[in-house]
C-alpha cells in the first residue's frame, strides 16, 4: 500500500476544494467564489479564488499561482453541495443600496452559501460574488461558520442579524 506524503495529501485537498468551489459556482450561477481557508494560528490562510471561467488563482502569504480547475483528476469534497438554483441577476437601485428582485432570491442564495462556508475549518470565510442588474454593483454573500453573514452591494455592507437567512 503506498503512503501519501503530508504535502501530497494537501495537493490533493486543495484540489478537492478548487473542484468544490467551481462546482458550486456552475451551480449557482454565481460569478466567482473565494475561500480563505482556515490552516491554523501558525500558518496563513490559504486563499482559493474560483471565477466562473478561467484558472482559480491560489494564495498563501506572498506565493500565487494559478491552477486549471477543468484539468485537475480531483472529485469535489465528501459533502454534499448545499440545495442551489441560478437565478437571473439581481435588480438592484445602487444609490439607495437596494436589492428589488427576485423576492426571495437573496435569502435562497444566502443559505447555500452559509451551508458551504461550514462545511470549511475554523474561522474560513467564504465569499461569493453574483451578478446584478448594474454590473458595477456586484452583490457579494460572505459566510464564516458561527458568524452573522455579511452582504455587500458594491462598496456598501451590511451585516445580517444572527441566524439570517434561516432555514
Amino acid at each position: 500500500m503506498p503512503v501519501t506524503s503530508s504535502a501530497e495529501q494537501a495537493r490533493e485537498r486543495i484540489a478537492e476544494i478548487a473542484v468544490t468551489l467551481r462546482a458550486f459556482v456552475s451551480a449557482a450561477g454565481a460569478l466567482e467564489a473565494t475561500l480563505l481557508l482556515d490552516q491554523g494560528t501558525a500558518v496563513p490562510p490559504l486563499v482559493v479564488a474560483c471565477p466562473a471561467v478561467g484558472p482559480a488563482i491560489l494564495g498563501e502569504g506572498e506565493d500565487v499561482v494559478q491552477l486549471d480547475v477543468a484539468r485537475l483528476a480531483a472529485a469535489p469534497l465528501s459533502v454534499p453541495l448545499p440545495d442551489i438554483r441560478p437565478l437571473p441577476p439581481f435588480e438592484v437601485d445602487a444609490v439607495r443600496a437596494e436589492i428589488t428582485a427576485p423576492l426571495g432570491g437573496v435569502e435562497h442564495q444566502a443559505r447555500a452559501v452559509l451551508a458551504l462556508a461550514e462545511a470549511f475549518p475554523g474561522r474560513s470565510v467564504l465569499v461569493v460574488v453574483f451578478a446584478t442588474s448594474d454590473p458595477e454593483t456586484p452583490l457579494r454573500l460572505v459566510a464564516r461558520a458561527g458568524d452573522p453573514m455579511v452582504l455587500a452591494l458594491g462598496e456598501e455592507q451590511f451585516e445580517m442579524d444572527a441566524g439570517w437567512p434561516g432555514g
